[in-house]
């Protein structure tokens, strides 16, 4: 009696704590996103949670990314909505832009130390774990580009936490049999392959490939953990398919292929740079006497690395018996930095800054590895608590120093104008289109154009409801145009739908207003 009382005040003080320790991380994550601007990939994938939040759940006429985030970003976008519309605020906040993205990665950070303390033994190693994640994972949010690509979302964040638990479930049932885990497993990755196919490749490649490998483990474990991976993505893709041909929403085609010959060596080493660049440990290109951070946090990538090598040696040595879970991260992690180095994603995103959020599920494998191998070596865990300081101290003063809300000041200003002096419908940017539409509460609408071969614009169907410039028919309508030019230009507004009736600048804006008798010269 006395041990199951000592066990359930056990389990309760481990949830207090992790509550805890979310929502103050939570906070952190909030106010960090509250700092950065939006753009339209997540402000658009918003309005498809709100959609989905008025019934159109399967999100029809709606064209997505490949990565579609069905099941992470838009349905925890419409709970957030209907939440905050209970409360008696407007469903189309763009408060809960901010509030998205810090609750999916504080999802991942509380996913990191949870599977990491389940598989320590005591007090001190745990200390130990903490002290290497908060660095790596925890922490980053204070540093920019990092900052704002996580405080995003849409960037493969859900996928993190999908990829993780799976994991963790497979290890549970090759070291149990349990069907109970070997099914939760399966939906996780169903789930999150159906949100993104990036998982396909990091969590169900890792699982099928030591599956294979692992010869020691029993054969019917072996069998049946494939089995069901196989069974998650098949039925993911299925489903996919089912919905967008019963009149769902729509993917854009991903066309991925492997980069050219010549360009292999120098994928591989933006690869590399990225991975630096994610653990903000690139001190190339500046100053020698400021690049003391990066420098120390060159040797948490070390740690991780060698990490990585240990628990690879040690699940060869024992034909897959030891550390599974820590094998199936490495396998993850192997996967994703040669499933980007061989493809042509480098060449079509251009920078290593652009190309490193595709190695977040890299990032999140190493930073479990690195807390799982050195918990107890003191070397290891003084270097990462000097990391963290530094990262404290230094790093707090790149963070911008006031919050403009979801747009940038420039666009506040914008969106003033556009609100006081023209109609609600109107055609812009990809890049500011959605934001736009958000930040006014939903009083402008704002559908992005593209500039055509034959020098027209024409609607970017592109996180958005299909349409045609025919539904402007019979309304009064404006074109916002960005100096430099974005999309598209002045040119090829007034080459779709003539001369406006009036023109304004606001800023580096260009604003034609077409009249409501105004019919588009060249409707698409």
């Amino acid at each position: 009696m006395k041990l199951n009382n000592f066990t359930g005040c056990k389990k309760l003080s481990s949830i207090l704590f992790f509550s805890t320790l979310s929502l103050l991380y939570l906070l952190l994550a909030i106010r960090v996103s509250s700092l950065w601007p939006k753009t339209s990939d997540q402000a658009s994938y918003f309005l498809a949670g709100l959609d989905a939040l008025r019934g159109n759940w399967r999100l029809k006429g709606w064209v997505l990314t490949p990565p579609d985030f069905w099941t992470s970003d838009i349905p925890l976008s419409a709970t957030l909505a209907a939440f905050w519309y209970a409360l008696g605020h407007p469903a189309r906040s763009p408060f809960l832009l901010m509030v998205q993205p810090a609750i999916l990665w504080t999802g991942v950070v509380i996913s990191a130390f949870a599977v990491v303390f389940l598989r320590l033994p005591d007090r001190q190693s745990r200390l130990g774990a903490a002290a290497l994640l908060l660095p790596v994972l925890a922490f980053p949010l204070l540093r920019a580009p990092t900052a704002y690509f996580i405080t995003l979302s849409a960037i493969h964040i859900g996928v993190l936490i999908y990829g993780v638990w799976a994991f963790h479930w497979a290890d549970r049932f090759l070291s149990s049999g349990s069907w109970r885990s070997l099914l939760i497993m399966a939906l996780l990755l169903c789930l999150g392959v159906i949100g993104d196919p990036l998982l396909a490749i990091t969590g169900a490649g890792s699982l099928l490939l030591y599956a294979a490998l692992a010869r020691e483990l029993p054969k019917k474990h072996r069998f049946l953990m494939a089995g069901a991976t196989l069974v998650a993505v098949m039925l993911a893709k299925t489903l996919l398919h089912l919905n967008a041909a019963t009149g769902g929403f729509e993917t854009e085609p991903l066309e991925t292929r492997f980069a050219p010959w010549e360009q292999l060596s120098s994928n591989f080493f933006t690869t590399f740079r990225s991975i630096l660049l994610v653990y903000d440990a690139d001190p190339s290109g500046q100053v020698v006497s400021t690049v003391l951070p990066e420098c120390l946090r060159l040797a948490l990538v070390v740690l991780a690395l060698a990490g990585a090598y240990r628990v690879a040696r040690t699940a060869w040595a024992s034909g897959g018996r030891n550390t599974p879970f820590c094998s199936f991260l490495v396998v993850s992690a192997l996967l994703d930095f040669i499933a980007l180095a061989v493809s042509n994603r480098i060449a079509l995103d251009g920078s290593p800054v652009a190309v490193a959020r595709y190695l977040f599920p890299l990032w999140l494998d190493l930073a479990c590895i690195t807390a799982l191998v050195w918990p107890t070596r003191r070397m290891a865990v003084s270097i990462s608590i000097a990391v963290l300081a530094v990262t404290l101290i230094t790093d707090y003063r790149t963070l911008p120093p006031y919050s403009t809300g979801t747009l940038s000041t420039e666009d506040n200003q914008l969106l003033s104008r556009l609100e006081k002096d023209f109609p609600p419908d109107g055609i812009g940017t990809w890049w500011s289109s959605g934001n736009l539409e958000v930040a006014s509460l939903g009083k402008i609408h704002v559908y992005p154009a593209m500039i055509q071969g034959n020098g027209t614009i024409a609607p970017f169907v592109h996180i958005r409801k299909h349409m045609d410039w025919h539904s402007l028919d019979g309304k009064a309508f404006f074109i916002v145009i960005p100096h430099p030019e974005e999309t598209f230009n002045e040119a090829g507004a007034i080459k779709t739908f003539g001369a406006p009736a009036a023109r304004v600048t606001e800023g580096r804006y260009t604003i034609f207003l077409y009249n409501a008798d105004h019919l588009p010269a060249r409707a698409s």
